[in-house]
């Protein structure tokens, strides 16, 4: 197993030709719950131990814990409040270009919306966002998952068109079409949706990523992890709804992907972080 240890509009996206790496990027995506406070310190032990060039953090809502977090990585970081009560962060050791907070600008976000470009070692600029859609599991949610979706796939639709690599971070709040889900290892609320419709999950949210052309980096790195392994929550991990999704990047690419379920995760947050290393 490897050791894993270890707001501004961007108006020039880079060219759509993928250049050559000299070093993997290593990517992670964390909630953090209700923004950390009193377990700024365990985070960052969990976010180190897995030696991330750039981090997605969700329910990042308090700027302190963020602020201490980046400062005992080493790393700079954009922090974006959302519309209600929620926020985003990206933090790297590289350096941030520019940013844009979705999650102010934009109608029709319950949570927050983050868009980032980071620019590495060698350069090359990379487009980040990191996401956090409405939570629940009920049908009426994820209608309103989709609704939400339509506001991060148009804000994103300029790269695309460009064919501009980027990746799109975060807690989507969604079951992949390809997961197992096993309702009795769900959380309780979870399974009173399940009955509520009819015995079934709704997977459309992230069907719709799959359709517009992102790659989700753990089925591409992992199938078994992807369709078995549980990200929600740590305590009934029954259910995958965090994701790092790429776009213009080839699954070859994909070096790995993982859940991190270590024993400091289980208590650091209610969510498992997941990571990907990209060529």
């Amino acid at each position: 197993m490897e050791d894993r240890r270890w707001g501004r509009a961007l108006f020039h996206p880079p060219s759509s030709i993928i250049y050559p790496r000299l070093n993997p990027m290593r990517v992670f995506s964390y909630n953090i719950l209700d923004g950390g406070e009193g377990r700024a310190d365990p985070l960052a032990e969990v976010i180190e131990a897995n030696r991330p060039d750039v981090i997605g953090l969700v329910e990042a809502t308090n700027g302190t814990v963020i602020e201490r977090i980046a400062h005992r990585l080493k790393m700079d970081f954009v922090h974006a409040p959302g519309s209600v009560s929620q926020a985003s962060a990206l933090l790297t050791r590289w350096t941030i270009r520019d940013s844009i907070n979705h999650g102010l600008l934009r109608k029709g976000l319950s949570k927050s919306l983050l868009e980032a470009s980071v620019v590495d070692p060698k350069g090359q600029a990379w487009v980040f966002g990191v996401v956090h859609l409405h939570h629940h599991a009920k049908e009426a949610d994820e209608q309103q998952r989709e609704r939400e979706l339509d506001v991060v796939l148009e804000v994103f639709r300029r790269h695309r068109e460009a064919n501009t690599p980027h990746l799109l971070m975060g807690d989507f709040n969604a079951n992949s079409p390809m997961q197992e889900i096993d309702i009795d290892k769900v959380k309780p609320g979870t399974r009173q949706a399940w009955e509520a419709n009819g015995k079934q999950i709704p997977r459309r949210v992230i069907q719709r990523m799959l359709q517009a052309g992102y790659l989700d980096t753990l089925a591409a790195a992992d199938p078994k992890a992807a369709k078995a392994g549980g990200t929600f929550t740590t305590q009934f991990p029954g259910q995958r709804v965090d994701y790092i999704f790429v776009y213009g990047i080839e699954p070859a690419r994909i070096q790995s992907g993982w859940i991190e379920q270590d024993r400091l995760a289980k208590y650091a947050s209610d969510h498992f972080p997941v990571g990907a290393v990209i060529q």
